[in-house]
């Protein structure tokens, strides 16, 4: 019996030891991207070096190294089109079983589910002949690929804005974005491209980023941006003289809400990182390096999207309201393992005799002169208005505990011209 014992000891542990290296190798997969990849073959047929190529690449993402996110089971062509064999654009249309439900599938592969439970996407690829065979020299959604070629499509719409009234902002000029630090008076150019930073889901453009999703000072300028690997941080520490990209995750989306916060030794980035059947899914992420990124599993935190950190580990989360319409904040000061329900006094509203309380959502939280201030917005529905621009409540607290109403703000962007 002893060395019955024993040797199921033996191979608990060693299952164990097996499950944290199995852990190790897919924390650290990096899946290579469709551009650059290439394939040798003496074969010109580029229907025939399509499905050659989309069967090698695709192997990358089977077996047990590679994490369910990725992983897939089954895989295969449904159509090849050549769209153009001169410049080498192929439409491919290609279906898959992934071996788990995990929620990122759909948005890495940007694929829908099928009724016989197959995944079905497409993709344009733009092969170039090279001396051993072909290599992929640019890949764009079939959408991406009609703008490019259709005349009447080729440039996109575009939601102009004018520069915020602000010492320290960003602006938009010719398809390229620049920060300034004098209200105006200098530019210094952001080396990021304009698809990555004002590039939408829909392939058009707006140069409207989101509120709370960009920082701009004199100690730290950092942008969220997106690309076809995922999402980065496009940052700079001395007012943008050098500036460094940092990966966070390789599975993004870009969703309609997003913050970023700067605290004393760390980072945070709250985004999208799925979107299933009209629902986003939204993560939390904090890095003390600006080079390694960690999803923060607090309960608190899960599937929240309106999270402000103001100091190390301490954040305000907006959680709706209660049944008297009373907005909630949760407050944490461990990273949301723990937290502190915040009911901020609803503010009312008479117009024309009927009463109503139109701030229902936290958006953000700053600190000013020893005070901490809250602006709660309206919901999605919400029509409250003062000199045509919506309006928001102001709150303030000495405690960063304890709110009450301070004034109606309108804060709203001026579009450009």
């Amino acid at each position: 019996m002893k060395k019955i014992g024993l040797a199921l000891l033996c191979l608990l542990m060693a299952c164990g030891v097996s499950a944290m290296v199995l852990y190790g190798i897919w924390n650290q997969y990096n899946p290579t991207a469709i551009i650059g990849s290439s394939i040798q073959t003496e074969n010109t047929d580029v229907k025939e070096v399509t499905e050659q190529w989309f069967d090698e690449f695709f192997k990358q993402y089977e077996g047990p190294f590679v994490p369910f996110e990725f992983r897939i089971r089954d895989k295969r062509v449904k159509t090849i089109e050549v769209l153009n064999k001169e410049e080498g654009f192929v439409q491919l249309d290609y279906e898959f079983r992934p071996a788990s439900d995990n929620p990122y599938v759909t948005s890495y592969y940007t694929a829908a589910l099928q009724e016989n439970g197959w995944y079905v996407a497409q993709v344009v690829l733009q092969l170039e002949k090279t001396l051993n065979g072909y290599t992929v020299k640019n890949k764009m959604s079939p959408v991406q690929y009609q703008i490019q070629t259709d005349p009447s499509l080729r440039k996109p719409p575009t939601t102009h804005y004018a520069m915020a009234d602000r010492k320290e902002t960003y602006a938009f000029s010719q398809n390229q974005l620049y920060v300034t630090y004098d209200a105006g008076k200098s530019f210094t150019e952001v080396p990021v491209p304009y698809e990555d930073i004002a590039g939408t889901n829909n392939s058009t453009y707006n140069e409207l980023l989101p509120a709370h999703g960009y920082i701009v000072s004199r100690d730290f300028t950092a942008f969220v941006c997106y690309d076809e690997t995922g999402s980065y941080l496009q940052y700079s520490e001395d007012m943008g003289k050098t500036w460094k990209k940092s990966r966070i995750i390789s599975r993004t989306y870009r969703g309609d809400t997003l913050y970023l916060s700067k605290t004393e030794n760390s980072c945070y980035i709250t985004l999208a990182t799925d979107r299933s059947l009209g629902h986003e899914y939204y993560s939390t992420f904090k890095s003390s390096d600006l080079k390694t990124w960690k999803q923060l599993s607090g309960k608190v935190l899960n599937e929240k999207r309106d999270i402000i950190f103001l100091s190390d580990e301490t954040a305000y989360i907006g959680a709706g309201t209660d049944e008297q319409g009373n907005p909630l904040v949760y407050y944490t000061e461990d990273d949301g393992n723990t937290y502190t329900t915040l009911t901020i006094p609803a503010h009312e509203v008479e117009i024309l005799g009927s009463s109503f309380k139109p701030f229902v959502q936290m958006e953000y939280v700053y600190q000013e002169k020893g005070i901490t201030y809250m602006i709660v917005a309206q919901g999605t529905d919400g029509d409250y208005m003062k000199n045509n621009a919506l309006v928001k409540g102001r709150y303030k607290s000495k405690d960063g505990i304890n709110f009450t109403f301070d004034k109606e703000i309108s804060d709203s962007p001026t579009l450009a011209g």
